[in-house]
């Protein structure tokens, strides 16, 4: 994180960050403006979702948006159906207003920063919950290969998930759940 800091030209602490801050930073590439916003969320703790995204008639991306995944609400069609079967999931989206847009600049051939909210209207995750937020739970192609031959290998899905504890030194480590196996 320090290193893409220092590529963008932000000298304070991620916590600290404003919209006065970021405006105008630029990035290199959408993927690097992608990576730097994934590791802000994870360091502040929020799990992030991709919101926006906008092309010019030739098809080229030039405007990207992420937003914290409690962004908007459920719609009511999905809450109100007549005809449902279970009990509706509890609520996720809250209407927090928390988001990073982009926008390619097409003179400095860069991707500029528009828009930061760094706001949110609901709790944070803690150190011990960050790694099982949504965006930030990653497992390796080597990693689900191998699941998926001790799978086969008639390996349950706890064995397997306690192996990968002990491969990777700590739960913490991971990178999944069992669910995500």
């Amino acid at each position: 994180m320090r290193k893409l800091m220092e590529s963008a030209n932000i000298g304070k602490d991620p916590s600290d960050l404003l919209e006065e801050d970021m405006v105008g930073v630029e990035f290199k590439s959408v993927e690097e403006a992608e990576s730097f916003y994934h590791i802000y969320s994870k360091i502040i703790g929020f799990s992030v979702r991709k919101n926006q995204c906008r092309k010019n008639q030739a098809g080229i991306v030039t405007t990207r948006s992420w937003c914290c995944s409690n962004e908007g609400f459920r719609r009511t069609k999905y809450i109100k159906n007549p005809n449902r079967v279970r009990e509706p999931r509890s609520e996720i989206r809250i209407g927090c207003r928390a988001m990073f847009r982009v926008c390619y600049s097409k003179i400095t051939k860069l991707w500029v920063v528009k828009e930061f909210r760094a706001n949110h209207n609901h709790c944070m995750a803690t150190d011990m919950q960050k790694h099982f937020l949504r965006s930030h739970r990653k497992i390796s192609a080597a990693e689900l290969e191998q699941a998926n031959l001790l799978k086969k290998a008639r390996m349950k899905t706890s064995e397997i998930w306690n192996l990968f504890v002990h491969q990777n030194g700590g739960w913490d480590k991971v990178g999944c759940t069992k669910k995500d196996l």
